[in-house]
C-alpha cells in the first residue's frame, strides 16, 4: 500500500505576495493618539507656564519687573502719577490766597490773577519732571518691583482661597499694583526742590495701576489652585500618548506614526501662537480704553505673553525638524545618492548652520540646541554613510 501523501500549508508569505493589511482600528487608533500627544504637549508648555506665574512670586516679578524700563510704561506712568499730584495741588488757588493775605487791594487782586497761572503752569511743569526723573530712576524701580510682590501674593492669597486676598482681585479680571508709594517718593522729591505746597498730598494717595487684564480670573480662582497639579501632570500624559501611538502602529508604520506627531505638533503649536497673539490684541484693547495707553498696554501683556509664545515657537520649529528627520529617515533613497555625492559639501554647510545659530540673537535655547543637534547629526550621518560606500570599493 503506497504511503499517502501529506501536504503542508505554511504561514509565512510567499515571496514576492504583498504583506497583509494591518488592522484598521491599529491605525486609527495610532493616529488619534499621535495627534493627542501633540496637543498635550502645547497644553504642557502653556500650562507650564502660567502655572509658574501664578504659583511662583519670583518669577512674576522677574517677568514684570523689568517693564519699569519701557519707555510707553514709564511715559504712561509718569502721566497718571503727574495727575494724581496735581489733582491734589490747587496751585493758582494757593497763590491767590498767599497774595490775598498780604494785600487785599484791587491792585493786588489784579496781580495775583495775572501771576497764578504763571506760578501754576511752572509748577506743574516742575512736577512733569520731578515724575519723570522719579519715574526712571533705581528707586522707583524698587518701588515698582515692591508693589508687584505684593500684588502678586494677593493673587496667591486668593488663589489658596484666602478671604484677605479674594476682595482684592477685580471682578473684570484686573491684576493692579497700588501707586500710593510711587506717589510717596514724588512728594519727598518734590518737597527737596522747595515745592512747599506738596505737603499738601495726603500720605494715602495714590491710585490703581493695571498691570494686566486676566477676563474670569476671579471666577477661576479654584481652577488656577489644580493649575500647579495640571502642568505637572501634562508632560506625562503627552508623553504616554505618544509612546501609545508607536507601539499601536502597524509594523512598517512606525516612522509614519512618528510623523502625524510632529506634523500635529508644529500645527497645534503654530495654532496656540495665534491664538496667543489674538488674546494678546484683546487684552490691549480691553485695557487700552479705561487706564492705559496702547503703547504700555502692549509692553505690559508683552511681557507675560512674549515668553511663552517664544516657548510655543520652539515647539513649532522642533517639531519641524523632527518632521525632516523622520522623512530622510524612511526616504533614505531619494537623498542619500545626492548627499554622498556632495558630501563635503553638504557637511559644511552643516557645520556653518550649527555655528551660526550659535550666535544668531532672538533664537530661544530649545531651537538653538535642537537646531544644533540636528545639524551635527547630518554631519556624523554623512560621514557614516560616506565611509560605509567607500568599503566595497576599497576591497574590491
Amino acid at each position: 500500500m503506497a504511503p499517502s501523501k501529506r501536504y503542508y500549508i505554511s504561514s509565512r508569505p510567499r515571496p514576492g505576495a504583498a504583506p497583509p493589511k494591518a488592522p484598521t482600528w491599529r491605525r486609527i487608533t495610532s493616529t488619534v493618539l499621535g495627534v493627542l500627544a501633540a496637543l498635550l504637549l502645547v497644553a504642557s508648555v502653556t500650562a507650564g507656564y502660567a502655572g509658574s506665574l501664578v504659583a511662583n512670586t519670583d518669577r512674576y516679578v522677574a517677568t514684570v519687573g523689568p517693564v519699569i524700563h519701557d519707555p510707553a510704561v514709564q511715559s504712561d506712568l509718569s502721566g497718571q502719577i503727574s495727575e494724581q499730584v496735581t489733582s491734589r495741588l490747587d496751585v493758582s488757588t494757593s497763590v491767590n490766597d498767599a497774595l490775598s493775605g498780604i494785600d487785599d487791594s484791587r491792585a493786588a487782586q489784579a496781580l495775583s490773577a495775572a501771576i497764578a497761572p504763571m506760578v501754576a503752569d511752572r509748577t506743574n511743569a516742575l512736577i512733569d519732571n520731578t515724575v519723570a526723573k522719579a519715574v526712571a530712576s533705581p528707586a522707583f524701580a524698587s518701588l515698582w518691583t515692591d508693589a508687584n510682590r505684593r500684588a502678586h501674593e494677593v493673587l496667591v492669597r486668593a488663589v489658596q482661597d484666602d478671604p484677605g486676598g479674594v476682595a482684592a482681585i477685580a471682578p473684570n479680571g484686573d491684576i493692579t499694583v497700588s501707586t500710593t508709594a510711587m506717589i510717596g517718593e514724588v512728594k519727598s522729591r518734590l518737597l527737596a526742590q522747595g515745592v512747599s505746597a506738596a505737603s499738601a498730598i495726603p500720605d494715602d494717595a495714590g491710585r490703581d495701576y493695571t498691570v494686566f487684564n486676566a477676563p474670569g480670573l476671579a471666577s477661576s480662582l479654584s481652577a488656577l489652585n489644580t493649575l500647579g497639579t495640571v502642568a505637572a501632570v501634562l508632560p506625562w500624559l503627552a508623553a504616554a500618548a505618544a509612546a501609545g501611538a508607536v507601539l499601536t502602529a502597524p509594523k512598517g508604520r512606525r516612522l509614519r506614526s512618528g510623523l502625524v506627531i510632529a506634523v500635529s505638533g508644529a500645527a497645534a503649536g503654530l495654532a496656540a501662537v495665534l491664538v496667543l497673539r489674538v488674546r494678546q490684541q484683546a487684552g490691549i484693547d480691553s485695557v487700552t480704553g479705561s487706564a492705559l495707553s496702547p503703547d504700555a498696554a502692549a509692553a505690559l501683556t508683552g511681557a507675560f505673553l512674549d515668553p511663552l509664545a517664544a516657548a510655543l515657537r520652539t515647539v513649532v520649529v522642533l517639531s519641524v525638524l523632527a518632521v525632516l528627520v523622520l522623512w530622510a529617515a524612511g526616504h533614505t533613497s531619494r537623498w542619500e545618492p545626492w548627499a554622498l555625492r556632495h558630501q563635503r559639501v553638504c557637511q559644511g554647510v552643516a557645520a556653518g548652520i550649527t555655528v551660526l545659530v550659535l550666535f544668531l540673537p532672538g533664537l530661544t535655547a530649545g531651537t538653538t540646541i535642537g537646531i544644533a543637534l540636528v545639524m551635527v547629526g547630518v554631519i556624523v550621518v554623512l560621514e557614516v554613510l560616506g565611509r560605509r560606500s567607500r568599503t566595497p570599493l576599497a576591497a574590491a
